[in-house]
C-alpha cells in the first residue's frame, strides 16, 4: 500500500517535526548579513519537513473522527492550524522583543539585539518541534471506525 500505511502517520509526523527542528536550528545560524544561500538550506529542510508532517497529521486527525462528523473535524483541524500559526508567530515575536533594549531600528545596537532575539525564538521553536515529534510518536494512534470500514464494502446481494 501507501508509504503512510506501511510506516504509520505517527512516524511520518515525528520525522517531519524533527526536520522542522533542524530547519529552525539552521535558521538559528543566520546573522544580520546572511545571504540567500545561507537561508536556502533551512528553507529546503523546513519545506520537506512540513510536507511530510501535514498530510499524516490531517490523516490521523480525520481518521479519529466518526464519518458523520468529518465536516466538523475538518473545520476544527483547519481552525487549529490557523490559530496555532498565529500563536506561534506571536510567541516568537515576543521572544525577539525580550532581547531588544534599543529604542528604535536606527540605534546601532538594534540589529545585533534583533538577531539575538531571533536566535532565541528559533531555538525555542526547534525545542518545541522536537517535543512535538516525541509526542506524535508516543501518542498518535491510527483509529479505524467500523462505520467507515463498512461503508467501503459492497452491499450483500449487489
Amino acid at each position: 500500500g501507501k508509504i503512510s500505511d506501511q510506516v504509520g502517520p505517527r512516524w511520518l509526523m515525528g520525522t517531519g517535526m524533527v526536520l522542522l527542528s533542524i530547519s529552525l536550528l539552521l535558521f538559528g545560524q543566520l546573522e544580520a548579513d546572511s545571504s540567500f544561500w545561507g537561508i536556502l538550506p533551512g528553507l529546503l529542510v523546513g519545506g520537506f519537513g512540513m510536507a511530510i508532517t501535514m498530510a499524516p497529521t490531517t490523516s490521523a486527525a480525520m481518521g479519529s473522527v466518526p464519518p458523520d462528523k468529518m465536516g466538523v473535524g475538518s473545520a476544527v483541524i483547519n481552525s487549529m492550524r490557523q490559530v496555532g500559526g498565529s500563536i506561534g508567530i506571536a510567541v516568537m515575536g515576543a521572544l525577539v522583543a525580550t532581547q531588544l533594549t534599543a529604542a528604535s531600528p536606527a540605534d546601532p545596537r538594534y540589529a545585533a539585539q534583533f538577531v539575538d532575539g531571533y536566535h532565541l525564538a528559533v531555538h525555542v521553536g526547534a525545542a518545541l518541534c522536537l517535543f512535538g515529534a516525541v509526542l506524535a510518536v508516543l501518542l498518535v494512534r491510527q483509529v479505524r471506525h467500523p462505520e467507515a470500514l463498512g461503508a467501503a464494502e459492497p452491499a450483500i446481494g449487489s
